[in-house]
């Protein structure tokens, strides 16, 4: 049996001395599926399945196995010869994105946000730490784990005249100044600031929440708790992560030499 199915290329892994196995995140959910001789220099189904391109793929199904006969790509979220922190970001966010994409409820989702995300990254002048914070807490309310912004969760008190206020990564809600009881086990202090920035990440149109502007400090401090929040709620580390941060600490011309390299292979 075949089928047609329209996706992102997530990831793309060496198999034997030809073939890849290829991981596409669909609108119904993520497919695997095995590319025979797709590295060979001949191969015409190469520039379908790179990572970051969005294809169109015909597959041929045999029992519970998938077999790439054609990918004819359709455009490409992250550019080649982007920059490399542009390129560990966006792995980072394919990563998650094969993470959390479940089934076909959650596949459509994550497929807008992180297809909408990787646009932005590649296409848009935003900070990179931006577009990951953002990224990440709009992840989490497709998945139903959004924080409470309302009030105070002990006290029910609105956050009118806070200038400090106090996450909980556990119960994903805030709470005031008064209600802290220096206590509680994985909370953040956060300024107003970042509260409203939090707040505006996950409740304003997608475009507009990723043109947010702000000092870099308050950038800073925002991407830390939504990184924080972030794998708190996942429940696991993201070695991409790990790389992403180490990617950005590099000299600006050690990052111009892997660019380099990266562009001749």
């Amino acid at each position: 049996m075949e089928k047609k199915v329209k996706g992102l290329v997530l990831r793309s892994t060496q198999y034997g001395d030809y073939d890849k196995l290829v991981t596409v995140l669909t609108e119904e959910g993520k497919l695997f599926f095995k590319a025979r001789g797709i590295r060979s220099i001949t191969s015409k189904n190469a520039a379908g399945c790179a990572p970051f391109v969005f294809s169109e793929f015909q597959i041929e199904q045999r029992g519970d196995k998938n077999y790439l006969k054609r990918a004819q790509p359709l455009f490409t979220t992250v550019r080649q010869g982007c920059d490399v922190v542009t390129l560990a970001l966006a792995s980072f966010m394919c990563e998650v994105a094969e993470d959390a994409a479940l089934d076909a409820e959650t596949g459509k989702s994550v497929l807008k946000i992180v297809m909408n995300a990787l646009f932005i990254l590649a296409k848009e002048d935003r900070p990179a730490d931006l577009v990951c914070s953002v990224f990440e807490f709009r992840l989490l309310a497709s998945l139903g784990q959004m924080p409470l912004f309302d009030a105070c969760a002990r006290c029910g008190s609105a956050f009118d005249d806070d200038e400090i206020l106090y996450m909980r990564l556990g119960e994903g809600d805030f709470i005031c100044p008064a209600c802290f009881t220096g206590r509680d086990e994985n909370v953040r202090r956060i300024s107003r600031d970042v509260y409203y920035l939090a707040r505006r990440s996950v409740s304003a149109p997608e475009k507009e929440a990723y043109a947010l502007k702000m000092p870099p400090a308050v950038l800073k401090e925002f991407a830390q708790l939504a990184e924080r929040y972030f794998l708190f709620q996942m429940e696991r580390n993201y070695n991409s992560l790990k790389f992403y941060h180490e990617v950005k600490r590099l000299p600006e011309d050690v990052k111009k030499e892997i660019e380099k390299k990266d562009d001749t292979v």
